[in-house]
C-alpha cells in the first residue's frame, strides 16, 4: 500500500448503505474493507479501527 498523504479525511459510511454516490464521486480515493465468512458489514467503530490500523506509519 502507498503511504497516506500528509492531509487526509477518512469518511466512513453506514453499515447498510455505505456512502452516498455524491460522496464517493467527490473522493480522490475510495477503499473498501472486504468481508469474509458470512459477515455482511462492520459497525463504524470497527471499520474506523481497521482503517486507522491500515493507515499507521512504521
Amino acid at each position: 500500500a502507498a503511504d497516506p498523504p500528509d492531509r487526509l479525511a477518512l469518511v466512513l459510511g453506514t453499515e447498510g448503505d455505505g456512502l452516498s454516490r455524491r460522496t464517493v464521486e467527490g473522493a480522490d480515493v475510495v477503499v473498501t474493507i472486504p468481508m469474509a465468512g458470512g459477515v455482511d458489514s462492520l459497525n463504524v467503530a470497527a471499520a474506523g479501527a481497521v482503517a486507522a490500523w491500515a493507515l499507521r506509519r512504521p
